[in-house]
């Protein structure tokens, strides 16, 4: 049996941040989730905030509005703090309509 691939984009540099780091724009893929009790890790899980999962960041700031999916989350600094990814590399806006990747 062939392996499972990854649906979600891979990095294409480890520049390894974390949330606190990124700026409005940026896409990136969590890695691990460092600190915080049991209960703030249980809190991220069920909101989907897992390792391999892919976000954007929406807003930056206090709170960060984070978007997974469809669905937007709303995290403190805190709790940002405690995540850590790799942040995904995009092509400049010019490039992506020559190319025809809109």
């Amino acid at each position: 049996m062939p392996p499972e691939q990854s649906t979600h984009p891979t990095p294409t540099s480890l520049s390894q941040r974390t949330l606190v780091e990124l700026k409005h724009g940026d896409r990136a893929v969590i890695t691990h989730i460092d600190g915080g009790d049991a209960s703030a890790t249980a809190k991220l899980a069920a909101r989907g905030i897992v390792p391999g999962t892919l976000v954007g960041i929406l807003r930056a700031g206090d709170p960060f509005l984070i978007g997974i999916d469809n669905d937007r989350w709303a995290l403190n600094r805190t709790e940002a703090s405690y995540i850590h990814v790799d942040v995904l590399e995009q092509p400049r806006r010019g490039l992506r309509r020559l190319l025809g990747w809109s």
